[in-house]
């Protein structure tokens, strides 16, 4: 079992390997890494809930202890809520230095809990403000909290801003030290936020546009009116800031300068001295780089305008989560990912070309993940053995299967997903499981056993964590898979991994301009009408029992096209013209079209890649398949055979005649080889038209 502590998760979130290094980020940033964020805990404001639980104390027992109680101290799942970010940030060496800001009615609440914690008194900020109408503005408070820590501490000025409001929390597994990672890993300044909801009002929040590619913030409105610009912003953001130098050294000016503006000073605007303002002062005027973290879909937002209905709601979810976790009971996530066979065009999707393939559901990988202390990965008893009876069944066993398992697929996943979730900016909430794996696709004949576990997993995780494809899209996705594998070495191309996410029967077009752009092909799932024909017809698989290494296939084909062989580049471009016209012979329902092509694509590879390559087995099945009337071709990389009987019956011999007949001679000649034979089953989901 692979097992994964806190501390060695940590570890593993690539702190380390970005201390070696000074590429990722920019100097300035890695200096502020070591000289640790100021962080500034805003709770200097006046909510709605502590007045609902004033007014209600009086006829309610349980609530009477929670009168006068400051909002960011109310009990969450049995804790304040400040308790709960102080969880996050204790012993984080990110951030070396807290100050918090606090109203003068609520003050000496604060005070006692910062001296619980080991705060210094001298921390603590008291604004002076004993009401809502006597409130300086909540940037106005970040600059006394800014002054504060001057006098504290010197010179800050290369230091990093870290601003929240104290009386907010997201969700119960929230990741600081994700936040500060992708801070790390992107420089300038950073901010949260998550896809608009129905309950979220525009004039209410920070609206803001996202480029998701680069995560860089492109927009931002503060509370834009109804259809002002921004009120159509698909993205809102709390007040969670880590701020550059270069941005929080700006806020006493932006302060002076609404100050002495005769607006603002007559109509006594603390509105303009929002936090949301001058972020967008700073993306839109100074043109000051923000790159945005994406929170997952579920989590908990209230803030000073809601009210005790909301807290309540807060408080369930918190301590539900928390006795989840205490007993780790959540339902096991399943998933299933089908095996696939490529129809045509094959292997082009390696070379800018085009293909078809369709998912199979006689094999197929499954991933099963729960929630668990420590992350864990568990061997397969089959394919991960670890116990041998002796030598022989050692050497048995290790000459069959090879001495890798799905274990490493498993790990290289994690990793990867943690990096692309990183590279996203998406806020994963700080939550561990355990996964175990299984398959029955048939190892080292080319229907894609190694994509299917990895994309279970990637399924598994998505799932886990609460992602859609708002976060990640469909069309990315194969691209991630792809990157696991190479990651371990895997020879493959796009096919495979596009196919088992979408689905069914898909076309695939990989055009260099076009992926250069978009960074993925062009993906079509052809309708189930198409499927279901094609599904219909009379094709089977069949391959070794006893297989070699599918990856040795490819040769010095890949070595020719980066040389810019003509020969290969040509082939290429033919290969991707077979599934063009496999494609318009689905489409006009054309058995014998398609069989046709079906040998044609085999030809050319044969042609193209040579017999010595293609192996003496793999040829043996071909000759088979074609003497018993059958279109044959490589479903993938080698180490199995693609067939689909020709129209009609099988010759004069055969007394029956048509598709079973076809089928059971091809069957019974395969097999006298010793092959595996396999009538395909093809699948497509069933909410898919």
């Amino acid at each position: 079992v692979m097992s994964f502590s806190p501390t060695m998760r940590a570890c593993a979130s690539g702190r380390y390997d970005r201390m070696q290094t000074r590429a990722v980020g920019d100097g300035e940033t890695v200096n502020r890494l070591y000289e640790g964020a100021v962080c500034i805990i805003l709770a200097a404001g006046f909510s709605k809930v502590e007045k609902d639980i004033e007014q209600a104390a009086s006829s309610s027992a349980p609530l009477s202890d929670l009168a006068g109680l400051p909002k960011a101290l109310l009990p969450v799942a049995g804790k304040p809520m400040l308790d709960h970010w102080w969880e996050y940030m204790f012993q984080n060496r990110q951030i070396s230095d807290i100050f918090l800001v606090s109203n003068a009615l609520k003050y000496k609440h604060f005070e006692r809990w910062a001296t619980s914690k080991g705060i210094a008194v001298s921390r603590v900020v008291n604004s002076g403000a004993t009401g809502p109408s006597k409130g300086r503005g909540v940037l106005r408070d970040v600059e006394l909290g800014i002054r504060r820590a001057q006098q504290i501490l010197g010179d800050i000025s290369r230091r990093d801003l870290f601003v929240f409001a104290g009386d907010t929390l997201f969700f119960k597994d929230f990741d600081l030290q994700r936040i500060l990672d992708f801070h790390f890993y992107k420089g300038g300044s950073l901010m949260l936020y998550y896809g608009r909801r129905d309950v979220d009002k525009p004039s209410e929040r920070g609206m803001c546009e996202v480029d998701v590619k680069s995560s860089q913030v492109v927009s931002f409105v503060e509370k834009p009116g109804l259809a002002q610009r921004g009120s159509d912003f698909p993205f809102v953001s709390p007040l969670f800031y880590i701020l550059e130098p270069e941005a929080w050294t700006k806020i006493p000016a932006y302060n002076s300068g609404l100050l002495a503006s005769p607006a603002t000073s007559s109509q006594g605007d603390k509105g303009s001295f929002s936090f949301g303002c001058f972020v967008q002062h700073a993306v839109e005027k100074l043109d000051l780089p923000f790159f945005g973290m994406r929170m997952p879909g579920a989590f908990h937002l209230i803030g000073a305008i809601s009210g005790l209905e909301e807290y309540r709601q807060l408080d369930e979810s918190f301590t539900k989560l928390s006795s989840k976790n205490a007993g780790l009971g959540q339902e096991s996530i399943r998933t299933k990912t089908f095996a696939r066979v490529g129809l045509m065009g094959n292997p082009s999707d390696g070379f800018n070309g085009k293909t078809l393939s369709v998912t199979i559901q006689n094999f197929w990988a499954s991933v099963e993940l729960w929630e668990s202390k420590e992350l864990r990965l568990l061997p397969h008893p089959l394919f991960d053995p670890s116990s041998f009876s002796g030598l022989a069944d050692l050497h048995f066993i290790g000459r069959r299967e090879g001495y890798y398992g799905g274990t490493r697929l498993l790990m290289a996943t994690c990793k990867r997903f943690q990096e692309l979730c990183t590279s996203r900016g998406i806020a994963l909430p700080s939550k561990n499981f355990t996964v175990r794996y299984d398959t029955n696709i048939p190892r080292q004949v080319g229907l894609a056993g190694s994509s299917a576990i990895v994309n279970s997993l990637f399924q598994a995780l998505m799932k886990f964590y609460n992602l859609s494809t708002e976060h990640i899209p469909l069309e990315m996705q194969p691209t991630f898979i792809l990157s696991v594998e190479s990651e371990l070495g895997i020879q493959a191309g796009l096919q495979d991994r596009v196919v088992q996410v979408f689905q069914g029967l898909v076309f695939m077009d990989f055009d260099k301009e076009y992926m250069d752009k978009h960074g993925y092909g062009q993906y079509k799932r052809l309708p189930r009408s198409s499927f279901d024909w094609l599904a219909s017809l009379p094709f089977f698989i069949a391959f070794e029992a006893d297989p070699s290494d599918s990856g040795k296939i490819h040769s010095n084909v890949r070595a020719r096209w980066d040389a810019g062989d003509q020969e290969v580049i040509t082939a290429m471009a033919a290969f991707g013209g077979f599934a063009v016209k496999a494609l318009a012979a689905i489409e006009a329902r054309d058995h014998t079209m398609l069989a046709d092509t079906m040998d044609e694509n085999f030809s050319l590879r044969r042609s193209l890649y040579g017999e010595a390559c293609l192996g003496r087995n793999n040829l043996e099945m071909v000759e088979i398949c074609r003497q018993c009337n059958c279109a044959v071709k490589f479903p993938g990389s080698g180490g199995a055979v693609l067939g689909l009987c020709r129209p009609g019956s099988m010759d004069a011999s055969v007394e029956e005649s048509g598709t079973g007949a076809s089928l059971e001679r091809v069957r019974t000649a395969l097999e006298s080889e010793n092959y595996v034979f396999c009538p395909l089953d093809m699948v497509m989901p069933e909410t898919i038209q």
